[in-house]
């Protein structure tokens, strides 16, 4: 199970990323890592790892709505706070 990527560890991710915790290339080498050595905790999961993937392509960038749908699809919602 230590090389299961789950809906939880996909999440915390994307939180990262949309807090500015994570940059782009560190997200694209978590990717790349997760692709070659873990498995899925399901298919939804599987392809969203695989969507991120994309981001290592020219011109292609995820919006905030593509990120909100993947939460979404993970059982989550997105909250903003501004302070």
């Amino acid at each position: 199970m230590d090389n299961m990527i789950t809906k939880e560890i996909l999440a915390s991710k994307l939180e990262q990323y949309l807090n500015h915790e994570l940059s782009k290339s560190t997200l694209i080498l978590w990717y790349e890592e997760s692709m070659q050595n873990h498995n899925f905790e399901n298919e939804t999961v599987q392809s969203i790892v695989a969507r991120i993937g994309l981001m290592d392509t020219e011109n292609f960038e995820l919006s905030y709505e593509d990120l909100t749908n993947m939460l979404n699809q993970l059982g989550y919602k997105i909250r903003v706070e501004v302070h």
